[in-house]
């Protein structure tokens, strides 16, 4: 269609009325296609401007919000302008749960697509990533009896090599390597056996300040400026504190490892009706709408040596706590992960 429009620009002084009519007809069975293919694709589509108004959407969108899309647009929630991915849950006329996902366009204005993930949310993990899993299973299977004894082993005569020889940079660097294999192992391990969280009524501030501090001497080392808002009172929510420090420490590590020295870290603890939300934005390198949409997957990373399992294992996490991870990003521009925990009272509800 752009390439269309050139052709005619580029040539349209030299086009008679018989030619004119020609590429209009041309142009309007284009239009009238898309169109068609607009209003009856089953996902829903909604045009934002530059200002994140609507411009178009089509009836899907309609369908799957229970509502016109201009009364639903706060509760998208869309960030005008960058890639993001996030879920939201909708009561009418039927529960069920959406992706919703953004991507800016070339005019300046933000894609915003829905889908109905009811049925994937309500299968069981194995059964979604059941490809993902066995290979992992296979693989750490065999690397848990093969490697991990040996490895220790190599450790432990590294670390006693050491001290009689403290200033060869070749036993640390060997060190360092056999300390990254072991955390690979480990990753693959625990991918392999999730446990279920133990829960019990709590704040999700626990957590968050517990990791901060097992952290500090990293950001400190750093320069990394670490800004924690947080309200006097937050509603309670069941949580596993262990589980909950692993999420945030994965969070932390991964913005650590997307900003420079002397970088900075925002986290913003808050609450909704329904919710309680962590919201962490580090002023990083961002990512790009590719990145944002495979961000969850296993094996897909963007680090030189990372292998994705850590953002697996931090969703699968919080999908286990009855909540749900987004992601805002845009490259150049940083990214923010917000992690949203039902209110105790609203699954007390639930439940009954």
């Amino acid at each position: 269609m752009k390439d269309f429009f050139k052709g005619v620009r580029r040539h349209i002084g030299k086009l008679d009325a018989e030619h004119l009519r020609e590429q209009y007809a041309r142009l309007s069975e284009e239009t009238i296609s898309l169109e068609t293919l607009f209003k009856t694709i089953a996902q829903g589509i909604v045009v934002l401007d530059e200002q994140g108004a609507i411009v178009k959407s089509n009836p899907a969108a309609k369908a799957l919000l229970g509502m016109d899309p201009e009364d639903a647009l706060p509760a998208l929630a869309v960030p005008v302008g960058k890639s993001s991915k996030r879920e939201m849950s909708v009561t009418y006329p039927e529960p069920r749960t959406l992706e919703v996902q953004s991507v800016p366009m070339e005019s300046g204005g933000t894609l915003v697509y829905l889908r109905d993930i009811t049925a994937e949310k309500e299968r069981s993990e194995e059964e979604l990533r059941a490809g993902a899993t066995r290979a992992v299973r296979d693989l750490a299977a065999g690397v848990a009896h093969e490697i991990g004894n040996p490895l220790n082993a190599l450790s432990l005569n590294l670390q006693l090599l050491q001290r009689t020889h403290a200033d060869d940079p070749e036993i640390a660097e060997c060190l360092h390597q056999v300390d990254r294999l072991g955390s690979i192992l480990s990753g693959f391990l625990q991918a392999l056996r999730p446990s279920k969280p133990n829960l019990a009524p709590g704040s999700v501030a626990e957590p968050v300040k517990g990791c901060l501090k097992l952290m500090k001497p990293q950001l400190e080392q750093r320069s990394i400026t670490v800004t924690l808002d947080l309200p006097g009172a937050l509603p309670a929510v069941a949580l596993d504190k262990d589980q909950l420090e692993q999420v945030f420490f994965n969070l932390l590590k991964n913005a650590m490892e997307a900003i420079r020295d002397g970088g900075a870290i925002d986290i913003a603890i808050g609450s909704d009706d329904n919710d309680v939300f962590v919201r962490l934005s580090d002023d990083g390198l961002g990512m790009d709408a590719e990145q944002v949409a495979h961000l969850f997957e296993p094996y897909r990373t963007t680090k030189a040596h990372g292998t994705g399992l850590g953002l697996m294992i931090t969703a699968r996490i919080v999908r286990d706590h009855g909540g749900s991870i987004a992601v805002e990003s845009r490259p150049g521009e940083g990214t923010t992960f917000t992690i949203r925990l039902p209110r105790l009272e609203r699954r007390i509800r639930a439940l009954n």
